[in-house]
């Protein structure tokens, strides 16, 4: 046997060891991969709602930790412990609530309660398509934004030259005032800024709550009261969206009007006097504007 020809059997069998061992290590991966898992429950649930899974997650996280909706006592402690950011979807995926929210079968009310799912139902309907959900929801955080703005301490202030008797009054501005003072402002709810996903949050029907509560205090009875804005009341209350303020815009303008004519008492105001006026004025104009236009489709 020539040393060429004792080269190419080495050289063979080299070649089929290393082969027999690369299709062994190829068959055990394999066999060691297995099939792919089966998509999750919270797979399917992101995938439904079309969104990047992070955004999913921190919305699905406000919603349970913002939940008013009753609880079992282990889910309570379990959404109690939940932090801003949720850097892991177990934490969520552990909590019985949300699985059962996530089986898609849950109502658009699944995490707010019996008192806040009646004052959204007042706008939302008893069974709200996802399409509606999401536009209300979104219309609530403009609302919810300009609420915010009336309910911060005023930062300007009114002085009226007295000329005998009590001052006139001036109900709007009174109105505007007492933003900061029915409720603490701390209080205020914050909805979420992005909603992807179709159901109400318990801040949605807090915010309904206490703009109930503003229109129906002493102050916006005084500058709404029946007798003048009769369409407003319903069963003796303004209820938390009184979208029919635009069928008394020009009264309401008059009534500013009124009230600033009081305030300047000149013929001839300075300019930047009637300008700071007009600007504290202008919030209440915005809030009432929002309200006015609150009509999700």
């Amino acid at each position: 046997m020539t040393k060429f020809t004792r080269f190419l059997i080495v050289a063979g069998i080299l070649s089929a060891m290393g082969g027999g061992a690369f299709a062994a290590w190829h068959f055990r991966g394999h066999i060691a991969d297995g099939p792919p898992p089966e998509p999750t429950t919270y797979d399917q649930f992101v995938k439904r709602i079309g969104a990047p899974e992070p955004a999913v997650r921190d919305e699905l996280n406000f919603l349970m930790a913002t939940a008013s909706a009753p609880l079992s006592s282990s889910d309570r402690k379990k959404a109690e412990a939940l932090t801003h950011e949720c850097l892991d979807a177990k934490t969520l995926v552990a909590i019985d609530h949300v699985q059962t929210f996530m089986t898609g079968e849950s109502s658009p009310y699944h995490f707010v309660s019996t008192a806040h799912r009646d004052k959204l139902r007042t706008i939302a309907g008893d069974s709200p398509s996802p399409e509606r959900v999401l536009a209300i929801r979104k219309a609530l955080i403009h609302l919810g934004n300009e609420f915010a703005e009336i309910r911060e301490r005023p930062d300007w202030k009114v002085k009226i030259e007295e000329k005998g008797g009590p001052p006139p009054p001036l109900p709007f501005l009174d109105l505007l005032k007492s933003g900061s003072e029915f409720l603490p402002s701390s209080q205020h709810p914050l909805v979420y800024g992005e909603p992807r996903i179709a159901v109400f949050g318990g801040p949605d029907g807090e915010l309904l709550t206490q703009l109930e509560l503003f229109f129906n205090s002493d102050q916006c009875r005084a500058a709404l009261p029946a007798a003048k804005y009769p369409k407003l009341y319903k069963n003796g209350r303004i209820p938390p969206v009184p979208t029919n303020l635009y069928d008394y815009q020009k009264q309401m303008e008059a009534g500013v009007g009124t009230e600033m004519k009081i305030i300047l008492n000149a013929e001839n105001p300075p300019a930047d006097v009637v300008e700071g006026l007009n600007q504290v004025y202008a919030k209440l104009e915005r809030f009432f504007t929002v309200v006015v236009q609150f009509d999700p489709k």
